[in-house]
């Protein structure tokens, strides 16, 4: 498949990577050069979005304040192309108003580098018998979450910039582990293991998270004591509130 992607930058590369990988023929366009410089030889580079060849998926991975200009300027297709757009706040009916595409709007997050990404994913009506295509082409990045587009703002939020969010957890544990005596190395390993092992489980059981919770906390023990801390400290209401507040910066992009 011919592939065009729009915006070589964290996401867009990302995004690139995995596709090479696939086998499918990419057209990269990005504004500086230095973006394009590892594609070279092994994908179609262009530093100007209107000398985009035909494609049949085009991929927008810009920044927000970027998408007006990049879309304006996107040439017109023989075809409805696949039209894939990553940016946060420009909605599918505002992307159709300049392009005759079957658009999708996904979110993925940043572990679809390595196929273990989840992708909040939303299309439009023209898209409907589009879907399989459209999954066939995403599916290696990771998994799908169909969501209504009205809930792209917490989607963002809670997916889009959560691996964030957790990487801040992670680092404060091994930190605690720094501090308790255990070498980096071990105190790495030891969260990462049980960041996996929880969430596995988790998947596994099917069970809300306070039941699994309940079992570890025996009465009068470590993990009690360690819980009491947490609702002391309000953990529970510090990270709903980083989530809420992630929302609303969504939600003021969407807008403006």
């Amino acid at each position: 498949m011919h592939v065009g992607i729009i915006g070589v930058g964290n996401i867009g590369s990302i995004i690139a990577d995995l596709l090479l990988k696939q086998g499918h023929e990419l057209h990269l366009i990005n504004r500086h050069v230095d973006k394009l410089r590892k594609y070279e030889g092994i994908a179609n580079t262009y530093l100007d979005v209107e000398k985009l060849p035909e494609v049949d998926a085009l991929f927008l991975c810009v920044k927000p304040q970027d998408a007006l200009g990049a879309l304006k300027k996107i040439p017109s297709s023989k075809h409805r192309r696949l039209f894939i757009s990553t940016v946060t706040g420009f909605t599918i009916g505002e992307i159709t108003s300049y392009v005759n595409d079957d658009v999708t709007r996904i979110m993925p997050n940043i572990p679809i580098s390595i196929g273990k990404g989840v992708i909040g994913i939303s299309y439009s009506k023209e898209c409907s018998k589009r879907k399989d295509e459209i999954q066939r082409l995403l599916t290696p990045f990771g998994k799908l979450v169909e969501v209504d587009e009205s809930l792209f703002p917490a989607v963002t939020a809670l997916s889009g910039s959560g691996p964030a969010f957790i990487f801040v957890i992670i680092e404060s544990l091994v930190d605690a582990g720094l501090k308790l005596g255990l070498p980096y190395e071990t105190a790495m390993k030891l969260t990462i293991e049980t960041f996996r092992g929880s969430a596995e489980l988790l998947e596994q059981e099917g069970k809300h998270p306070g039941e699994l919770r309940h079992i570890v906390t025996s009465p009068a023990g470590t993990t009690i004591e360690g819980i009491y801390s947490l609702e002391r400290e309000g953990l529970r209401g510090t990270i709903m509130k980083t989530i809420f507040d992630t929302y609303k910066r969504a939600l003021e992009l969407q807008k403006s």
